[in-house]
């Protein structure tokens, strides 16, 4: 909006204002002078430019790629006395995380504001980023109660490929941060500039180990 009117509108002010009865000199005159007009009002859209997409826009999108993280409670679920074989591919909620983004981001490629940059990309992705290690951080704290609490019992934990219930749950958790980092990287943000995806691949470590264990197995 804001090139368009110190651009566009200037020829089309300049040419109804003219009506074909202005001189060469006058006609350099009068596009100065809408020139310097509409340079003044271009500035005074600019802020509200920068806060529709800074604010609302990352508000609006925020919302929507933080929805699937309602499933990291639910990895837990697919692991527990199941009897299931170690994971080998990531979660399907990972996938659509950065869906609404992305979708976003293609449909109006052209119409991103210069000023704007890729700052309001950056803002949604750490938030993102940051409320999924929070996710898989609780879901963690809660999985290592539960089997210190079976272990106290001496409950028997059923294993399918070597592996316990609560390992095949760390390594999908590390397939899913693997997903995830790559994700991230594909929106236009470097994964190891952002907090939330370090903090992710610390909480995960754990599952990058078993890996050799589930390929053995398989």
């Amino acid at each position: 909006l804001e090139s368009s009117i110190r651009q566009d509108y200037v020829s089309t002010v300049c040419e109804a204002l003219q009506n074909g009865e202005v001189g060469s000199d006058e006609a350099g005159e009068l596009k100065s002078i809408v020139s310097e007009i509409l340079g003044e009002a271009s500035d005074q859209i600019r802020p509200i430019v920068d806060k529709a997409w800074n604010d609302v826009i990352v508000k609006l999108l925020t919302a929507k790629c933080v929805a699937p993280l309602s499933a990291v409670k639910g990895v837990a679920v697919m692991y527990r006395m199941t009897n299931r074989p170690p994971p080998t591919q990531p979660s399907s909620f990972v996938g659509t995380i950065f869906r609404p983004l992305k979708e976003f981001s293609k449909s109006f490629t052209n119409r991103t504001p210069e000023t704007v940059g890729l700052k309001w990309k950056q803002q949604i992705v750490v938030t993102v980023s940051n409320k999924y290690a929070a996710a898989v951080d609780e879901l963690l704290t809660t999985v290592q109660r539960t089997e210190v609490a079976l272990k106290n019992r001496k409950a028997r934990r059923i294993a399918a490929g070597g592996m316990s219930d609560g390992e095949k749950l760390k390594l999908q958790l590390y397939l899913d941060y693997e997903f995830f980092s790559q994700a991230v990287r594909e929106v236009g943000v470097d994964p190891g500039t952002v907090l939330g995806v370090s903090k992710l691949k610390e909480l995960t470590s754990e599952g990058e180990a078993l890996q050799p264990r589930q390929q053995n197995a398989t």
